[in-house]
């Protein structure tokens, strides 16, 4: 199997799992979001610590040793958090549908980085497709007669994320290893603030709280592995349209939750769905564009 299709494979299993993680943070509302993400990043970077102990692999953290690289994960390690404390502020309000239509907004933004950034092209189709699914969101963005903050920022800070780590040249374990590593004593402050004013739920919890909290490692960190692992092996501009897979199931996932689903959401998710239809059709005809973004990012990982 060559690259691309491993990292196909690879962004279309994050991009499940994604789908599903309301279900998994639901059963955790009775926790404040705060508490959620230092758990998220604490569990984390402790599951990446045992792996990087048991291959021998500590020296990763040699690259604090430079002081570039260093900012530049910084910088990813906050788009992080920002990401992950405002996908469970909307998973825990009530709200998974909008962080859905905000992950629709992603593949937008993902799209125009790798134009703009990375010189990938669009082919005729694709350019269909890319006009289609931004016709959906600025739809859904003017019918709302609000800014939808929730939707803007997760689309925003995730295309970002999506960049940057395919700009990395180090595995998606190191990678988050480094990530957490940097989140970590923020997670700590967070949980000493908490227990100042009340019990954190990991001491206080009942057992299925505890065993949440404590997966919350493993479950935050599978995916984006997966993901980190897939942007080195496919184009940006794939990553993003396949990124539809993800929204499209946590509007499924909201409206099994009971959310309500107004009429302007189908009319902007039928732009997105015939939008992710017909880029799936040009993958399948093997568009030209496609294939010459795909050997840039041979090439520029060659060269790396």
């Amino acid at each position: 199997m060559n690259e691309g299709k491993k990292g196909t494979i690879f962004i279309i299993i994050a991009y499940v799992l994604w789908g599903l993680f309301p279900f998994y943070w639901a059963q955790l509302s009775h926790v404040s979001s705060i508490e959620i993400i230092a758990y998220r990043i604490l569990f984390s970077f402790i599951l990446c610590l045992i792996y990087l102990i048991y291959k021998k692999e500590l020296s990763v953290f040699d690259i604090f040793k430079n002081f570039k690289s260093t900012l530049r994960f910084i910088f990813i390690s906050l788009l992080l958090f920002i990401n992950w404390f405002t996908f469970i502020y909307a998973v825990t309000n009530n709200m998974v549908i909008d962080a859905g239509m905000g992950y629709y907004l992603n593949p937008i933004i993902s799209i125009l980085l790798g134009i703009l950034f990375l010189k990938e092209k669009l082919g005729k189709l694709q350019i269909a497709a890319f006009t289609l699914a931004v016709l959906g969101i600025v739809y859904y963005i003017v019918s709302m007669g609000v800014i939808p903050y929730i939707t803007l920022i997760l689309g925003t800070t995730f295309g970002v994320y999506g960049l940057f780590k395919k700009k990395t040249t180090l595995s998606g374990m190191h990678s988050m290893s480094i990530e957490t590593a940097l989140l970590t004593p923020i997670a700590l402050i967070i949980l000493f603030v908490v227990s100042k004013n009340s019990d954190i739920s990991l001491f206080i919890g009942d057992i299925k709280t505890i065993t949440f909290i404590v997966f919350a490692g493993f479950i935050t960190l599978t995916p984006l592995v997966l993901f980190a692992e897939a942007t080195k092996r496919i184009p940006l501009t794939r990553v993003g349209f396949l990124q539809l897979i993800a929204p499209t199931m946590m509007l499924i996932t909201g409206l099994v939750m009971g959310e309500d689903f107004s009429f302007n959401r189908i009319i902007s998710l039928s732009f997105i769905w015939v939008a992710l239809i017909i880029y799936s059709i040009s993958i399948m005809k093997g568009d030209d564009n496609d294939r010459k973004n795909n050997k840039r990012l041979s090439t520029n990982s060659r060269k790396s």
